[in-house]
């Protein structure tokens, strides 16, 4: 079966100064064996001297990534959802992973 013959989920990483974790939660969004995924980082505001963007703009257009004014979590996961393209929902903490199946389809 063919991605584009599934429905999309969309992971939102919400991300607030979180340079020590964010590669591997933004790594373990991409290696779903669901392959129908985007994911797209919404940095919160972070005040690490750009540290958090770094990482996440290294990642090119494997993700979309946004920055806005701090706002917290929930600003942050409903900023997220307003721009995401896909039929589900899912939110990934930046300091949490996902195994390779979370979002394989049964």
């Amino acid at each position: 079966m063919k991605a584009e013959d599934t429905p999309k989920v969309s992971i939102v990483i919400p991300v607030y100064n979180g340079s020590n974790y964010l590669r591997e939660a933004i790594d373990s969004a991409l290696a779903q064996t669901y392959k129908n995924v985007e994911t797209i980082v919404v940095n919160d505001g972070s005040t690490d001297g750009g540290a958090t963007e770094k990482i996440a703009k290294s990642y090119g257009s494997k993700i979309r990534y946004y920055n806005k004014e701090n706002g917290g979590v929930a600003s942050t996961l409903n900023f997220g959802t307003q721009k995401m393209t896909g039929e589900y929902f899912s939110w990934l903490s930046h300091d949490d992973l996902y195994e390779k199946e979370r979002l394989k389809s049964k």
